[in-house]
C-alpha cells in the first residue's frame, strides 16, 4: 500500500470490460485499506503492520474523522468492508457506546477520542444520506468517494494511483477520477508551507489506455483535456507507446542482448513482422523463443545466440492472438481448463476458485493456477486472480467453443447458488447471476423454475447493489431480472414481479436514468392488484414529477393519496383556508400540555401513520409558490 523507499501511498485499479467500473475503482479502495492489516488483534480488532504504517494510519484517520458524520461514515463502510475492519467501532459508535456502557469494555484512548469526535461532529458535517433529485445517488456516492480521497491526500503522504485500461471505464468513473487529481492539487497547494521545496500530499495519477479503443471526442480524452486546462497545479504528460518501428526493436534488442546493433537486425525483422511491433507481444514473442530453446546465452561465446532461419520456420503464426492462443493450447488440458473458468469471471478470488474447486471442472485447480502464474499468464494480487492482460483473457475464452459456453456458464452459475443455501452471501449472489447475465438468450439454456430463482437471486444483487450505493450496477441486475420473468409474470409471478419493477424505479431514480423510472412506473400502475401495491409507485412518480419541475402534477398525485387515506383538502384551498386551519389547531391546543401528549397511546391506525409520513416527508419536497394550480 505504500513505497518505502519515496514515502508515497499506492493505489491500483485495473478495469475491465467484464467488471463495471464503479466496482473496479471501489474495490481498488477495499484493497488499498486491507494492504493497512495484518493480524486480528484483541476483541476482533485489526493491527496494523509496523510503525511506519502506523504513522501513516494515523495521518490518515485524523483526516478521515474530520470529513465524515456518522451515518456517511457507516454508508462508506457497506461499501468498502475492509475500512469497517480499520475502525469497527467507529462504523458504529453509537452501538458502540450502548455496549460500552453496559459491559464496562474499554479501547484504546485514541479510539475513544475518534468516536468523540465523531460523535460531537454529526451535528455540523453534511449528511450525505438524505433523499434528492434524480441521480442524487450516483452524485452522493462520487461525494463520498471524493471526500474520502481527500482524506487520503490530507494525510500529509504523496498517492500514487495506477489507473489501468481505461478505456474499458464509463463517463461516471472518469469524472470521479477528474475529482481526484482536482482534489490533490488543492490539498497540496494547502499543505505546501515556505520551507518546503515540494508540496505534500501530492497525487500521481498513472493511466494507460488505448487509443485506437477510445474516440477522439469521447469522454475519457475530454477529462484529460479538462485536466490539461487546470487552473491549478496539475501537470499532465502523455506518453504514446504505439507500434515499434523496425529501427526502434532493433536498438531495444541490442541494448537487452549487449550486442552491437548489426548483430540483431535479422532478428529485429522477425521480431517486427511477428508482432506488428506491439510492445506487449515483443516480450511474449522472445519469451516463447526462449522456451523452445530458439534462443539461448551461449557461455562459450558470451553472449546470447540464435536461428534466424528456425525461428523463421517454426513460427508460421502471423495474427498475434494465434500466437498468444498458441501458447495457451501448450499448457496441460487441466491448466486450460482452469484458465477458461477464470475467463469467465475476468478476475476470481481465492475464496470464489476453493468454491468451485468441488472436481467438476478440475482435480486441482489451485496446482492449475500456479504453473499458469510461474507461465505469466496469470498474476495474483493478495486474493485475487486475474489475467496479466485483457488480450489474453480475450485468447483463453475464445478456446471455449461458442456451443459450450453458456452451458460452462450456466455450470460455474449453479455451483455458486449452491454454496449459498442456508446463507446470504453477496459476493456470491452477484457472481451467479453474473455469469447467467453474461449470457445472450439466456432462457435457452434455463428452464422456467431456474429462470425464476435466478430472477430473485437479480433481486437480491440489485439490492445489496443499492445497498452498496452502486445504482447503475443494481439496475443492471434489476433489468436482468425482470427479462427472466415469466411471458405472463404480472399473473403468474406477481409479488416477485412487482418487487422487481419497484426496485428497478428506486435504482434508476438515484442513479439519474429518467427514462427506465418513467417507463417501469407506468408498467406498475397499469398492473398493479390493488391501490395498496401501488402505494410505492404513486409516491415514487409524485418526487420523480418533482424533479422534472411538474410540480402542480406531483401535488395532485401526493395529495390523491391523502384522500385514499381519508385525508381530504379542500380543492380551492387557498392562503386564508390556511390562517383558518392554523387558528383552530391553536385553540385545540391551548390547554394542551407536552407531558400530556407524550402521556398519549401510540398510533396505531395504518392509514393514519401512512398518512403522517407523507404530509411529513414528501410534502416538504414541493418548493413553496408550487401548490397544484392552488394559491399558496
Amino acid at each position: 500500500s505504500f513505497c518505502e523507499a519515496s514515502d508515497w501511498f499506492v493505489l491500483v485499479c485495473k478495469f475491465d470490460r467484464h467488471i463495471m467500473p464503479l466496482s473496479a475503482l471501489v474495490h481498488s479502495f477495499n484493497a488499498y485499506f486491507g494492504k493497512f492489516l495484518l493480524v486480528q488483534g484483541p476483541a476482533g480488532r485489526y493491527l496494523p503492520r509496523n510503525p511506519s504504517v502506523q504513522e501513516r494510519f494515523n495521518h490518515f484517520s485524523r483526516s478521515m474523522v474530520t470529513s465524515f458524520d456518522g451515518k456517511s461514515f457507516c454508508q462508506l463502510c457497506e461499501l468498502l468492508p475492509n475500512l469497517k475492519k480499520l475502525f469497527p467501532l467507529l462504523a458504529d459508535s453509537q452501538k458502540y457506546k450502548k455496549q460500552n456502557n453496559a459491559a464496562g469494555n474499554t479501547t484504546t484512548d485514541y479510539e475513544d477520542c475518534m468516536i468523540a469526535s465523531i460523535a460531537q461532529s454529526d451535528n455540523t458535517r453534511a449528511s450525505f444520506s438524505s433523499p434528492g433529485a434524480v441521480g442524487s445517488g450516483n452524485h452522493r456516492l462520487s461525494h463520498l468517494l471524493h471526500v474520502m480521497f481527500q482524506a487520503i491526500c490530507s494525510g500529509g503522504h504523496p498517492v500514487v494511483f495506477v489507473a489501468e485500461d481505461l478505456h474499458w471505464s464509463d463517463p461516471f468513473t472518469v469524472d470521479v477520477l477528474g475529482d481526484f487529481v482536482q482534489t490533490a492539487a488543492l490539498c497540496a497547494s494547502n499543505n505546501l508551507s515556505a520551507e518546503q521545496e515540494e508540496p505534500k500530499g501530492s497525487l500521481l495519477l498513472v493511466g494507460s489506455y488505448r487509443d485506437n479503443e477510445v474516440s477522439a471526442d469521447g469522454f475519457l480524452v475530454e477529462q484529460i483535456k479538462c485536466m490539461e486546462q487546470s487552473k491549478r497545479n496539475v501537470n499532465v504528460t502523455r506518453l504514446c507507446v504505439g507500434e515499434l518501428r523496425y529501427h526502434e526493436i532493433n536498438r531495444m534488442l541490442s541494448f537487452k542482448f549487449c550486442l552491437p546493433m548489426r548483430h540483431t537486425v535479422e532478428l529485429s525483422r522477425l521480431v517486427h513482422h511477428k508482432t506488428r511491433g506491439s510492445p506487449i507481444h515483443i516480450v511474449e514473442f522472445l519469451r516463447s523463443i526462449i522456451q523452445r530453446n530458439m534462443m539461448s546465452f551461449s557461455v562459450k561465446s558470451r553472449r546470447w545466440v540464435w536461428d534466424d532461419a528456425s525461428i523463421e520456420i517454426q513460427m508460421i503464426s502471423e495474427g498475434v492472438v494465434e500466437l498468444l492462443t498458441r501458447k495457451l493450447q501448450q499448457f496441460p488440458h487441466d491448466v486450460i481448463e482452469t484458465l477458461k473458468v477464470v475467463a469467465c469471471f475476468g478476475q476470481v478470488s481465492e475464496t470464489t476458485l476453493k468454491i468451485l474447486d468441488l472436481g467438476q471442472f478440475v482435480p486441482d485447480m489451485q496446482e492449475t493456477l500456479d504453473l499458469a502464474i510461474k507461465e505469466g499468464i496469470i498474476e495474483k494480487a493478495g486474493p485475487i486472480f486475474a489475467f496479466s492482460h485483457d488480450m489474453l483473457q480475450e485468447s483463453t475464452y475464445n478456446l471455449i467453443p461458442i456451443e459450450e459456453r453458456k452451458p460452462l456458464h450456466k455450470k460455474i452459475g449453479f455451483s455458486l447458488v449452491q454454496e449459498m443455501v442456508g446463507a446470504t452471501n453477496p459476493e456470491l449472489c452477484r457472481l451467479a447471476v453474473g455469469q447467467i447475465n453474461t449470457c445472450q438468450d439466456v432462457g435457452s439454456i434455463l428452464n422456467p423454475m431456474e429462470r425464476a430463482l435466478f430472477a430473485r437471486l437479480n433481486l437480491t444483487a440489485g439490492k445489496h447493489s443499492i445497498a452498496a450505493s452502486s445504482y447503475e450496477q443494481a439496475r443492471g441486475y434489476l433489468e436482468a431480472g425482470i427479462s427472466l420473468l415469466h411471458a405472463k409474470a404480472w399473473v403468474k409471478q406477481y409479488p416477485l414481479c412487482l418487487e422487481l419493477h419497484e426496485m428497478s424505479v428506486v435504482a434508476s431514480y438515484m442513479g439519474g436514468n429518467v427514462e427506465t423510472v418513467s417507463s417501469r412506473l407506468d408498467v406498475i400502475l397499469s398492473n398493479a392488484k390493488s391501490f395498496d401495491d401501488s402505494l410505492n409507485s404513486r409516491v415514487l412518480r409524485s418526487k420523480f414529477l418533482v424533479s422534472q419541475a411538474q410540480y402542480a402534477e406531483s401535488t395532485n398525485e401526493l395529495l390523491g393519496i391523502l384522500s385514499h387515506f381519508g385525508e381530504e383538502f379542500p380543492k380551492d384551498a387557498c392562503l386564508a383556508h390556511v390562517k383558518s386551519e392554523i387558528k383552530a389547531t391553536q385553540l385545540m391546543l391551548k390547554d394542551v400540555t407536552k407531558e400530556s401528549i407524550l402521556d398519549l397511546p401510540t398510533m396505531t391506525d395504518v392509514r393514519k401513520m401512512n398518512a403522517m409520513k407523507l404530509m411529513g416527508r414528501e410534502l416538504v419536497l414541493l418548493p413553496l409558490g408550487h401548490s397544484g394550480g392552488r394559491n399558496s
